[in-house]
């Protein structure tokens, strides 16, 4: 347990002592700012189970990494298996600070960039956000068209940035926009047959997810996350996130022998868990 507490920075900036390392992070965001505040890390039992993921041989791809909560734990876990990394942040603001927390641990090797990922090359949007002020700066959608108040950020597909390289996993938190991201990613896909892992809490959206990825000769479960973790790293038993829980899919080329044991299989792509709630 640490009992450091975070030391405030110019506002609503906080640097925080946390399970995996030093982190700059906005109070004002409620999820991931204000779990690393007050937990000391943020959503850390998706961590874990995404930190079993990373291993084997080839790149570890992670699109939407906002400012690097999950980065750093797997960033270091690829580092001790001899791994590079390429994560991806569209939201200016937010790569900045994703940039600061790999600097402040000394992760060398990530290659971090400032673009959205697509199934073409081209222009994304998503609303402007104050910083300043309250808010969720991880659920922020990327929209094709242009409005009153957005922000325009260069799209790239995985493909392209990824060329030829092997890739071990890709990890997708890109609110609604993860099958545009994976058709960018199709030849990558085929080629490395990397594990996925990919959020999926779009209740609309999901069919058509899931049913692409078994179009790649994938399986598929479910791996449903509570935020709150009662053993966190600053001991705190205040639930401040209530039931909300992540909703992710692990996929894995159906070639593959694996133990998923305690995972639900998808085998009805028109099922979303949310729909219990």
């Amino acid at each position: 347990m640490q009992n450091a507490s975070p030391t405030p920075l110019t506002p609503p900036m906080y640097l925080i002592q946390t399970r995996h390392g030093s982190m700059l992070a906005n109070g004002n965001d409620f999820f991931i700012g204000r779990a690393l505040l007050e937990y000391g890390e943020f959503s850390e039992i998706e961590s874990q189970f995404i930190m079993q993921l990373v291993g084997g041989s080839g790149l570890v791809v992670e699109v939407g990494a906002n400012i690097g909560a999950h980065s750093i734990a797997m960033a270091k876990t690829a580092a001790q298996n001899h791994q590079t990394m390429v994560v991806f942040e569209p939201q200016p603001v937010i790569f900045q600070n994703l940039c600061a927390n790999l600097a402040l641990n000394n992760i060398q090797n990530v290659r971090a960039w400032p673009f959205a990922c697509g199934a073409e090359k081209g222009e994304l949007h998503f609303p402007s956000q104050d910083y300043y002020s309250p808010g969720n700066f991880g659920g922020v959608s990327m929209q094709t068209e242009a409005g009153a108040n957005t922000v325009v950020v260069p799209c790239v597909t995985l493909d392209e940035m990824l060329g030829g390289a092997l890739v071990s996993l890709i990890k997708l938190d890109v609110e609604g926009f993860e099958l545009s991201a994976l058709q960018g990613a199709q030849r990558t896909i085929g080629r490395s047959r990397p594990v996925l892992y990919v959020e999926n809490d779009r209740m609309d959206r999901s069919p058509a997810l899931i049913e692409w990825i078994w179009s790649q000769d994938y399986r598929v479960w479910w791996h449903i996350p509570a935020l709150f973790n009662p053993d966190n790293y600053f001991a705190k038993s205040e639930n401040i996130y209530n039931n909300i829980a992540s909703f992710n899919l692990l996929a894995l080329p159906r070639e593959r022998a694996v133990q998923t044991a305690g995972l639900i299989e998808v085998t009805d792509s028109a099922f979303h868990p949310l729909a219990k709630r």
